[in-house]
């Protein structure tokens, strides 16, 4: 478990109040270990994005996925991921726009992950 490797601050702000749920946005903090700084920040993310989505939250809100988010895109939208795919391959073809973004594969190579 995260908290037990590392020491673990988490903070939690509610922004937006819809009919259907609120919008939770989460501050991170901790000490890791020097040269673990990269595992701690992947890890932090990891994790709690992966229990939001086990339990049927959303993975955005209005920000957009970004680079942290959207290697969990394909599991967000299960099988509707290829309806994105398709749609990005008849809009952008030759995928120069925004390659490698939304969990999609980039014609230039992988994308690195902040």
């Amino acid at each position: 478990m995260l908290a037990e490797k590392f020491f673990l601050l988490l903070e939690t702000l509610r922004s937006h109040s819809y009919p259907d749920g609120a919008c939770l946005y989460f501050t991170f903090a901790g000490q890791p270990p020097a040269g673990e700084k990269d595992a701690f920040y992947r890890a932090a993310w990891e994790a709690g994005t992966r229990a939001v989505l086990a339990h049927g939250g959303a993975l955005s809100h209005h920000h957009g996925v970004g680079l942290n988010r959207s290697r969990f895109v394909r599991d967000a939208l299960g099988d509707a991921f290829h309806v994105l795919a398709a749609v990005k391959q008849a809009l952008d073809p030759n995928g120069i726009l925004n390659p490698g973004k939304l969990g999609l594969a980039s014609p230039f190579g992988a994308v690195p992950w902040p």
